[in-house]
């Protein structure tokens, strides 16, 4: 439904003067405002090399719509304090949902980021189907629409996170994996969700949106590169180079779970032996405890054992630290990013733990210089991939793309 290919930074604040190039001038403007406002006039042509005359355009239309706001800067010298343009954060809302094998998080949130909703229901124990998901999904926003009416009228999209890869209903073979929800992801899925809400429908990998949830609203806003571990069923990560989130070429770029680590290893539904999610993954942590992947009571189950200092859980964090320590050390020669960010399904305290016992992590070689402070806890928590579900939609249906350009 979305491409969310990489594209720069640059492309997303620079604007154009070609006559078709309208829509995508006005978002460019959008986007300078949102992401660095308040800012004057001056600045935004400065930064998106427009003339004057067109931001000004530009700005007063979007202040007679009520997008934006004028405010006065403060005064510096005896001349007139300039005005600075502010997004009204109200103006508009996006809608997120996390959705895996076991529950479905929905947040809503304003052209800010900040949480004005949030609500969670659980599905069925035993294999999920997507139809049991989309339900969920038309179920909580059914609740958004009854809970907040004035604010759905402002809901311009919703954006989808789950843990993918995502196929064809004919790509997605047979057989049950609780680490992936590749048939809730099928775009004829989609297109039938998008059907069922009345609103434009975007989706993301979880990791990949965990990482623009932790870039947008967490650790992230700090680095234009970094690499987020999502430890959830499955084991994945999302990239953000150069400010913009990296799919790669077939969507498929941080699969990090799927990296072969024994050849001789057990088998893995992707096709492949020894992949690392089947060694580092709560979804082998479960098979290890004999816990039901698929009941939503099992992470539940695991963080008490955690709390309550279980052999069985500190042993397997013992016997899978050198995997993570190797996954870090691969990140970082591969990527060379500024941080490596690690959240999940799973309480902050258990990351913490298992990131202790692959201590001491790897320095970087190369006179490089940077410690190991940069591999850190994530601050969005489980909440990460419900928030980068409501900047995936974002970035997605407001910020400025490439096809934007090319304009009937």
């Amino acid at each position: 439904m979305n491409d969310t290919s990489f594209s720069s930074v640059a492309f997303r604040t620079s604007g154009t003067n070609l006559k078709r190039a309208k829509l995508h001038n006005h978002r460019v403007v959008l986007e300078i405002i949102r992401t660095r406002g308040p800012v004057s006039r001056t600045e935004i042509s400065e930064i998106t090399s427009l003339s004057r005359q067109t931001v000004q355009n530009i700005v007063a239309d979007m202040e007679s719509r009520g997008v934006v706001t004028m405010q006065a800067s403060k005064a510096v010298g005896r001349g007139h304090p300039g005005m600075k343009v502010q997004l009204k954060a109200d103006h508009a809302f996006s809608l997120g949902f996390h959705v895996n094998r076991l529950s479905v998080v929905a947040i809503a949130c304003d052209l800010f980021g900040q949480i004005v909703w949030q609500q969670s229901a659980v599905l069925p124990s035993g294999p999920a189907s997507a139809t049991a998901a989309n339900n969920l999904v038309v179920q909580l926003t059914n609740q958004l629409r009854k809970d907040k009416p004035d604010l759905c009228e402002k809901v311009f999209g919703v954006g989808l996170a789950a843990p993918g890869p995502f196929l064809s209903e004919e790509e997605i073979s047979e057989g049950f994996d609780a680490t992936v929800f590749s048939e809730f992801g099928a775009p004829d899925n989609l297109a039938k969700l998008q059907t069922t809400l009345g609103l434009p429908v975007v989706i993301q990998n979880d990791a990949s949106a965990a990482a623009l949830g932790e870039h947008v609203y967490g650790l992230g806003q700090s680095f234009s590169s970094f690499a987020f571990v999502q430890f959830g069923m499955g084991l994945g990560s999302g990239l953000i180079l150069n400010g913009a989130l990296y799919s790669g070429a077939t969507k498929n770029a941080g699969e990090v779970g799927h990296i072969c680590v024994d050849p001789a290893g057990p088998n893995c539904t992707c096709g492949r032996r020894g992949c690392l999610e089947k060694y580092l993954s709560i979804n082998a942590l479960c098979e290890r405890l004999r816990l039901e992947p698929t009941d939503h009571t099992s992470v539940a189950k695991i963080e008490a054992l955690f709390e309550q200092r279980d052999p069985a859980i500190l042993d397997w964090m013992s016997e899978v630290a050198p995997h993570l320590w190797k996954l870090i050390d691969v990140i970082d020669m591969m990527l060379d990013p500024e941080a490596i960010i690690i959240g999940g399904i799973i309480a902050p305290a258990f990351l913490r733990e298992l990131l202790s016992k692959a201590s001491p992590l790897p320095e970087r070689p190369f006179g490089t210089g940077q410690k190991v402070e940069r591999i850190m806890i994530g601050e969005a928590g489980v909440t990460a991939v419900a928030l980068g579900a409501t900047a995936t939609a974002v970035d997605a249906l407001y910020a400025p793309q490439i096809s934007h350009l090319f304009l009937a």
